[in-house]
């Protein structure tokens, strides 16, 4: 297999395009970038079946990058661009991923987000295996690209409640359940284990946003 190199950020890794979507062997190539130990948990987080993660399908992918100009050549290296280049940044730099689940009337709309150093990445599946992308906007905050998210999704489905699962590399699941209880207020409950739960049904934006922070936080050495 081809190998690949990210080319440079120019001004910043950071500048986003708006949605992105990318098939399934695209975004397997690009997690077979990454080392071992980032590989096998950036598959776990985006579902990859056991055995998909091959170096044929991967071919595939980096075959499709290239003609859609997201793969370069440069002299004798192939560089990435453009929002692959951010995905793949994100993958294979990751420090934090959180599961998102949009629990409305009509079922239940999953999504990742993972969180680097540098870029922080919203994920979505769609059909035929694709997953859309949004760049959080490097100006924002991580807390306040998820309350965003929420607020889309409130938009329609108002009755709707929305779980968040966050881990660190190697560190315990936290969980979130969040859902709009009126008069700008949440219901918020924090689940340590089952059936034990740390609940506040009369919180402001302020404080949630507080609560989605503490829950988003990167390890000091890594967050600098």
């Amino acid at each position: 297999m081809t190998e690949t190199n990210t080319a440079a950020a120019e001004g910043t890794a950071t500048v986003s395009p708006a949605v992105v979507g990318y098939g399934a062997a695209e975004v397997i190539y690009l997690i077979s970038q990454g080392s071992a130990g980032l590989k096998e948990r950036n598959a776990e987080a985006l579902q990859v079946r056991p055995g998909v993660l091959t170096e044929q399908i991967a071919a595939l992918g980096a075959s499709s990058l290239l003609a859609r100009g997201e793969i370069v050549a440069n002299g004798e290296a192939m560089e990435l661009r453009g929002g692959a280049r951010i995905l793949n940044q994100a993958l294979n730099a990751a420090v934090r991923w959180t599961e998102v689940a949009m629990v409305n009337g009509t079922g239940v709309e999953a999504a990742l987000y993972i969180q680097s150093r540098d870029v922080s990445v919203f994920l979505q599946p769609a059909a035929l295996s694709t997953w859309f992308m949004v760049v959080k906007d490097p100006q924002a905050g991580d807390a306040q690209m998820l309350k965003q998210v929420m607020d889309s999704n409130l938009e329609r489905h108002p009755e709707s409640a929305m779980y968040f699962g966050s881990q660190l590399i190697g560190g315990p699941k936290d969980h979130l359940f969040v859902r709009a209880s009126g008069n700008g207020q949440w219901d918020v409950a924090q689940v340590e284990n089952p059936g034990e739960q740390e609940r506040d049904d009369a919180v402001p934006t302020d404080r949630l946003l507080a609560r989605l922070a503490e829950l988003l936080a990167l390890p000091a050495e890594v967050a600098k």
